[in-house]
């Protein structure tokens, strides 16, 4: 168990508010993620890591389907996110994938839980979709809010948990969750405090899909933590 509040921390903009963000699901043609990925690690990344209004960009390899990732992407601002993809770095990544990329979805969302560890590696991660039911929504958030806040908050091996709406239906909720191994995430969906948000959400569901992700290293960023 995390021993204060300083190993848990939100992704906030300075002036308090939920920071931009979107889902970016890249398929690639096949064979070819790794790839992709490679060209974006040697000509991104280091951009990346001096855009003081990036604040995150993580991503997963769906372990069904080796060409498909999505990436979780969090900034500042729209100003920000135009810096990024803009940048001299950004447009040579672009063209560099280009023969590789089958296709590209950019899903706006809105910020409902942006919740993480102060530092980690993340190794397993799990992604969800959750279509609401209208009429349980707000508790729904609540709930949900609450539960990722107390579980990277309380949980020594939970690193991340991102909740997200779709921006144009809100009732379609996305999550990223992220654990620091699978011992971590067995000791999380077996704690008493997850089973009790299950049984209090129990029925705000139209339909539910869990996404499996590959095996993952993701070093948690350091930009965008809000002291509240």
């Amino acid at each position: 168990m995390a021993s204060s509040l300083s190993f848990a921390q939100p992704i906030r903009t300075p002036e308090g508010n939920m920071p931009m963000v979107h889902w970016a699901m890249l398929e690639s043609t096949p064979s070819n993620m790794q790839a992709m990925g490679e060209i974006g690690a040697r000509t991104v990344a280091p951009q990346t890591a001096k855009e003081t209004g990036t604040y995150a960009l993580y991503g997963a390899i769906d372990a069904k389907n080796h060409d498909l990732m999505r990436l979780l992407e969090i900034y500042e601002s729209y100003e920000a996110y135009r810096i990024h993809s803009t940048s001299e770095a950004f447009q040579d990544y672009r063209a560099a994938r280009l023969p590789m990329l089958k296709s590209l979805k950019i899903l706006e969302a809105n910020g409902i839980a942006l919740e993480q560890k102060t530092s980690g590696v993340a190794t397993v991660v799990f992604m969800h979709r959750y279509e609401v039911k209208p009429e349980n929504l707000a508790q729904y958030q609540a709930l949900a809010k609450q539960e990722a806040v107390r579980a990277v908050r309380d949980e020594a091996g939970v690193l991340g948990m991102f909740v997200t709406s779709e921006h144009d239906r809100p009732n379609v909720i996305h999550t990223m969750e992220m654990y620091e191994d699978q011992a971590a995430y067995e000791k999380y969906a077996g704690s008493a405090a997850y089973k009790d948000f299950q049984k209090q959400a129990k029925g705000f569901f139209v339909n539910v899909h869990e996404v499996v992700n590959l095996p993952a290293k993701i070093t948690l960023s350091q930009k965008g933590f809000r002291h509240f």
